[in-house]
């Protein structure tokens, strides 16, 4: 684009690519807390696994609802303006 606007289908990929890596990495560290938990603290029981990967999908999915409806984000407040020719 000459005018330095990005185009719609640009924003979107970058959208869904920031979500997809926030969701790899979020569940992996809520695994991984899990794996260590259980290990450590919880007798090789697999119930902390699920829950602490439950917990990084669940932030993931937050985020991801962040990113894409950022009217819904408390606090948030959009300015109209009005249109210029």
């Amino acid at each position: 684009m000459s005018d330095g606007k990005i185009a719609s289908e640009d924003l979107l990929s970058h959208k869904w690519d920031r979500v997809v890596s926030n969701f790899v990495v979020k569940t992996g560290l809520g695994l991984s807390v899990g794996i260590v938990a259980s290990a450590l603290l919880f007798k090789k029981r697999t119930w902390p696994i699920a829950i602490a990967s439950g917990w990084g999908f669940g932030v993931a999915y937050a985020d991801a609802q962040r990113i894409f409806h950022p009217y819904h984000v408390p606090g948030v407040e959009f300015k109209k303006e009005k249109p210029t020719v």
